[in-house]
C-alpha cells in the first residue's frame, strides 16, 4: 500500500497523528545521525502536510494545536509550515526554539532567515 492513498483517505485527526509521529521520528533520527530514517519521516510530514493543506485553511490550522507540545521536534515542524497560513503564530515558537542547543536551535533559526528572505518553499 503507497503512502499516498493512505493519507488521502485519512480522516483530519488521523493525518494530525501521521503528522505526529512522523515529526517526532525525524527528531529521533536527527539526533541518533541516522539520515536514511530523517528523509524517510521528513517525507512523510512533508506528505502529510501537502494533504493538510489541499483540504484547506481548516485542516491546516489543526496544526497549530501542536505548537505548544513537549516535543520539540514537532513543535518545530508545525511551526515552519505555519509560517505558511499564521506566521503570526508560528514565528514566535521558531523563535524561542531557535535558542535551543544543537541541531533543533540551527533548524529554527534557518527556517526563520530563509522565510524572512522570502525563500522558504513548503512542499
Amino acid at each position: 500500500m503507497s503512502t499516498k492513498p493512505k493519507v488521502q483517505s485519512a480522516t483530519n485527526d488521523d493525518l494530525i497523528g501521521l503528522y505526529v509521529k512522523a515529526a517526532h521520528d525525524h527528531g529521533e533520527a536527527t539526533e541518533r545521525g541516522d539520515p536514511k530514517a530523517g528523509n524517510k519521516a521528513a517525507d512523510m510530514v512533508s506528505t502529510v502536510y501537502r494533504e493538510l493543506r489541499n483540504r484547506g485553511q481548516p485542516a491546516q490550522s489543526l496544526l497549530l494545536r501542536l505548537l505548544g507540545t513537549q516535543d520539540l521536534s514537532v513543535r518545530s515542524w508545525a511551526a515552519a509550515h505555519a509560517l505558511e497560513f499564521a506566521p503570526e503564530k508560528g514565528e514566535p515558537v521558531l523563535e524561542a526554539l531557535s535558542n535551543q542547543p544543537r541541531w533543533l536551535g540551527f533548524s529554527a533559526r534557518t527556517t526563520l532567515k530563509v522565510w524572512r528572505e522570502g525563500k522558504l518553499r513548503f512542499p
